[in-house]
C-alpha cells in the first residue's frame, strides 16, 4: 500500500493522502510467497547496511503446482473460452484465503496463456512493461499483475465454477483445488513508437513509512493513470483521485509524486505493483474505482472484482494511443 504527497505547482501545501481506500470494500490480503520474502529482505539488509528484518516468524512458501486440465472453445470474433481444473498444493501457514488467491491467479495465468496464439508468449510481453527491474525481481508476481493488462488478449467475463480445500493431516498441508471459467478475446498486440512514457523511482525496497520519488514523463501531452496493485492482485487507483482530478501532463515536462510506503497489517513484507497508464486521450470512468476517501479510513483490498473492472476500463481506450508500465515494490515492516 501507498501514500501520497502531491507537489502542487502553484504552491499549494502538500497532503499527504492514503490513496488505496474503500471504505465499504475491506478485505483481508493475501501473502507473498516466503522464498521471495527471504530474498528481498537479505538483499534489503545488504543495502545501506540497514538491519535484515527478524525471521523467526513463521513464512509461507508459494503453492506447488498440482496437475491440470484445460478445455479449449474458439468462437467467432476472437473469442475464446477456456475452462480450467487445477489445484495447488501449500504448507499449513496458508490460509484458505492465501490459498484460493495463489491458486485463481495460477488459473488466470494458465486461462490467459492458453487463450494466447502460439507464437505470444507471457514473458516476451512482461520484458517490454517492467521497469525499475531489481536483481530480487519477483517473475511469478509480475506474471500475476501482467494478467491484469490487456497487452495480449483481454477477459471479458470469468466464474469460479467450483473451489474446495483438501487437507492432509498426515503432510501438515492442503491442497486447493479450483475450476475456473473465462472467456479471453484475443488482441493485436499494437505497438505505437510515437508514444513513449519514461518512469523512474527513487527506491523500490523499503521500509514501512518509508517515502520515495516516483517520476513519470512522457513525449507528448495526454493523461496520466497510476494504480496499486496489493498483495490480493485486486486494484486500487492512486492518481487521479476526486480530490486532485486533473491528470493531464505535457510532453517533456516531468510529472513528479512522493509516496510513503505502507506495510499491509498484519505482514512482515509484501510485494506491491505501481500500474502507469499514459493515453493520448482522457479514459473514462477511473472514478469508479477504489480510491481514498480519508486520510484514515482505508480499504486493504479492491475487491475480486476489481480484476474485470479493470480490463472493463482499459478496454475502453484505444491501444495504440496508449502505453503502459510497471514496477514493483518490495515493502517491509
Amino acid at each position: 500500500m501507498v501514500r501520497s504527497r502531491l507537489d502542487l505547482a502553484l504552491g499549494l501545501a502538500a497532503l499527504l493522502l492514503v490513496l488505496t481506500g474503500c471504505a465499504s470494500n475491506k478485505a483481508k490480503p493475501a501473502s507473498d510467497a516466503a522464498a521471495s520474502s527471504n530474498r528481498a529482505e537479505s538483499a534489503f539488509a545488504e543495502m545501506g547496511g540497514k538491519q535484515k528484518p527478524p525471521t523467526n516468524q513463521p513464512r509461507t512458501g508459494s503453492g506447488q503446482t498440482g496437475s491440470e486440465t484445460v478445455r479449449i472453445e474458439a468462437a467467432a470474433g476472437g473469442k475464446v473460452s477456456v475452462e480450467v481444473d487445477t489445484f495447488r498444493v501449500f504448507n499449513d501457514t496458508f490460509s484458505l484465503q492465501q490459498a484460493r488467491e495463489q491458486t485463481l491467479s495460477f488459473a488466470r495465468e494458465v486461462a490467459l496463456q492458453r487463450a494466447l496464439p502460439a507464437d505470444v508468449t507471457i514473458n516476451t510481453l512482461l520484458t517490454d512493461m517492467y521497469v525499475e527491474r531489481n536483481y530480487e525481481f519477483d517473475e511469478q508476481t509480475a506474471k500475476s499483475i501482467f494478467m491484469l493488462s490487456t497487452s495480449a488478449g483481454r477477459f471479458q467475463a470469468e466464474e469460479v465454477l467450483e473451489a474446495y480445500p483438501v487437507f492432509d493431516k498426515a503432510t501438515h498441508s492442503l491442497s486447493y483445488h479450483i475450476r475456473y471459467q473465462a472467456e479471453v478475446t484475443r488482441l493485436p498486440r499494437v505497438y505505437n513508437s510515437a508514444y513513449d512514457l519514461k518512469v523512474s523511482l527513487s527506491n523500490t525496497l523499503l521500509r514501512d513509512g518509508d517515502r520515495f520519488l516516483v517520476s513519470a514523463t512522457a513525449n507528448s501531452d495526454g493523461y496520466l493513470y497510476i494504480f496499486d496493485f496489493l498483495p490480493d492482485q485486486s486494484v486500487t487507483l492512486t492518481f487521479p483521485t476526486r480530490l486532485y482530478p486533473n491528470n493531464k501532463i505535457e510532453a517533456g515536462e516531468p510529472w513528479t509524486q512522493q509516496l510513503a510506503a505502507v506495510v499491509l497489517p498484519g505482514r512482515e513484507h509484501s510485494i506491491e505493483t505501481l500500474y502507469f497508464v499514459f493515453a493520448a486521450e482522457p479514459i473514462a470512468g477511473w472514478e469508479d474505482f477504489c480510491s481514498n476517501l480519508s486520510p484514515t479510513d482505508h480499504a486493504l483490498s479492491g475487491g475480486e472484482d476489481s480484476f474485470i473492472q479493470f480490463q472493463t476500463w482499459l478496454g475502453r481506450s484505444d491501444p495504440s494511443k496508449r502505453v503502459e508500465k510497471l514496477a514493483q515494490l518490495h515493502i517491509f515492516k
